[in-house]
């Protein structure tokens, strides 16, 4: 189930998901073996699922005598392409956003719930490729977000070259985090005393906006982005003000 919600995350509908994995574990089979093990109706493979995948790449078909044997492929090139794609629409965002500010309304609050709505809500941090200032509180952070934060967002946002200033308000050990200045990971620490300064959630200031996630485990999961010169220019004279302050880490 782990492994078809990941697939799912990348593009594959439930059933392709489905037919991939139960490819994989054949090695080699018949399009009757396959829809089979699949659990899937043979028509619904034959003509919605395996051109699909085939297409994809994720499947291809040999021929051996008089029958057709189907056989599921490295997903590697198909991670491959899919990152090619987004890196070439990364390249429109400055167009689209010119067109976004011409338009007569446009949204300058985004609300996200859940966990996979703080992933966006941290995501769109990288889409922007600022320098971010954080400020924030590491306790108890939900696990599954923790794990997102060292698997992808770290390495992400190293990879985007984009710098990160984080005042943390209390411990700065918690969970799978031990969090301190590293240039590798273009990161620079400062702590604030947590009696006077509690902070059970995350700032972040980035470009024109702003964002704030509640992301502790067993409290609501709520994200919201604000954007605005106004509020982001406010956010990072008061982070700034802080940060003189603060001590190093």
């Amino acid at each position: 189930m782990e492994n078809a919600k990941v697939l799912g995350n990348i593009g594959l509908s439930e059933t392709e998901s489905r037919v991939y994995l139960a490819a994989l574990e054949l090695g080699e089979s018949l399009r009757k073996t396959l829809a089979d093990k699949a659990s899937i109706k043979r028509p619904t493979l034959y003509y919605e699922v395996l051109p699909s995948l085939l297409g994809k790449g994720l499947l291809t078909e040999t021929v051996r005598g008089k029958r057709r044997y189907l056989v599921a492929q490295d997903i590697q090139p198909f991670l491959e392409a899919k990152r090619l794609q987004i890196e070439e629409a990364e390249q429109l965002i400055p167009q689209l956003r010119a067109l976004l500010a011409t338009a007569s309304t446009r949204p300058k609050l985004l609300l996200f719930e859940g966990v996979e709505g703080i992933k966006k809500v941290w995501f769109d941090h990288l889409v922007q490729r600022k320098p971010i200032l954080e400020l924030v509180g590491i306790e108890d952070i939900h696990p599954e977000l923790q794990n997102y934060l060292r698997k992808y967002y770290i390495l992400e946002r190293v990879k985007r070259k984009i710098p990160e200033k984080m005042l943390i308000s209390g411990p700065t050990v918690a969970g799978i985090f031990h969090v301190k200045s590293d240039p590798y990971e273009l990161r620079e620490v400062k702590t604030i005393d947590k009696s006077l300064f509690p902070v059970p959630l995350s700032c972040d200031i980035y470009g024109d906006n702003v964002s704030f996630t509640l992301h502790r485990k067993g409290s609501e999961m709520i994200g919201l982005i604000i954007r605005s010169k106004e509020i982001a220019t406010t956010m990072r004279s008061i982070f700034d003000y802080v940060w003189q302050s603060a001590v190093g880490k």
